[in-house]
């Protein structure tokens, strides 16, 4: 058994795009190497950066052109999140990056369409409390109560020249 390419939603398994007839799928999963030159003039690598996924696709838009189209632009303009079936794998959640169609007199009832969708990668940052040991200053591992800080004046000795200048104070004092 086949499995069939689909482009389906993310949060309702729901396929998307049925008028859409996947021609080719090109998946780019990259890993890159960093390098870096030691003293002694080798190159060393002692790091791997992961790339987010991307998607190519080729697709033949056919049956109600107008309405079918209309449905994957509100997707693109609305980044609206998707998953894709390859008879390999499934991606997800991906990102809709480039939208490109052809038109050519020789398809009137279809329309070719160039898209790449990108892997979305949420960053989900993290709350908590840092214990005292963890930090330098025992009295900053905490910042719940950070928003009660009260401003101070500064002093005349200590003020920018600008600030002098604004205040009337004097530039040069004592000579």
């Amino acid at each position: 058994m086949i499995t069939e390419v689909k482009i389906f939603n993310v949060n309702t398994f729901d396929t998307l795009f049925e008028a859409a007839s996947p021609i080719q799928v090109s998946v780019r999963d990259e890993h890159k190497v960093t390098k870096f030159q030691v003293e002694n003039g080798e190159t060393r690598s002692d790091h791997i950066v992961v790339e987010a996924v991307e998607i190519g696709m080729e697709l033949l838009l056919t049956g109600e052109l107008k309405n079918s189209f209309s449905a994957m632009q509100q997707a693109y303009d609305a980044h609206q999140l998707v998953g894709i079936q390859t008879r390999v794998k499934t991606y997800q959640p991906m990102i809709l990056v480039n939208f490109f169609h052809d038109e050519v007199p020789e398809m009137a009832d279809a329309i070719k369409l160039s898209l790449r969708f990108s892997e979305w990668r949420t960053v989900e940052p993290e709350y908590g409390a840092l214990p005292p040991r963890r930090v330098a200053k025992k009295t900053q591992s905490g910042t719940v109560n950070r928003g009660n800080v009260q401003t101070q004046t500064v002093s005349g000795q200590k003020k920018s020249i600008a600030t002098k200048i604004m205040d009337g104070d004097p530039l040069f004092t004592g000579k």
